[in-house]
């Protein structure tokens, strides 16, 4: 099943390696994706890709996920779960349309080529 939200609320920190989106500040609906490394050159991808984190919602909705692939266009972006990802039962896509400046845009395009580090071939950038 397919999670879908339109998201003006954004946020992409290249030092923490984090993208997040939210339907509004302080919003109900929220997604945030993530890897956790001490450092950029310790940025060793894992099996399954377990070692990048995702949480919808709320923090009992979060875990290192399985990601199957990301894409990411000029107004939409979509992360596609592993079978194995047991907190987001529900849901085994999120898409999560938005409007952004070029340079925001520009922003979270480079962090997430940051948090998919090693995992190159499942991100997807469309032009």
């Amino acid at each position: 099943m397919k999670y879908e939200i339109f998201a003006p609320s954004f946020d992409a920190i290249k030092a923490n390696l984090y993208v997040g989106f939210s339907e509004a500040e302080g919003g109900e609906h929220y997604f945030l994706l993530t890897r956790e490394e001490e450092c950029e050159e310790e940025m060793v991808p894992l099996p399954n890709r377990k070692n990048i984190y995702a949480e919808l919602d709320d923090e009992n909705w979060g875990e290192d996920v399985g990601v199957d692939w990301v894409t990411l266009s000029r107004n939409q972006f979509t992360v596609r779960f592993g079978s194995d990802t047991r907190t987001l039962p529900e849901y085994d896509e999120v898409a999560i349309t938005f409007s952004l400046e070029d340079a925001d845009f520009e922003r979270l395009r480079h962090v997430l080529q940051k948090i998919m580090r090693g995992y190159e071939d499942r991100l997807h950038l469309i032009d």
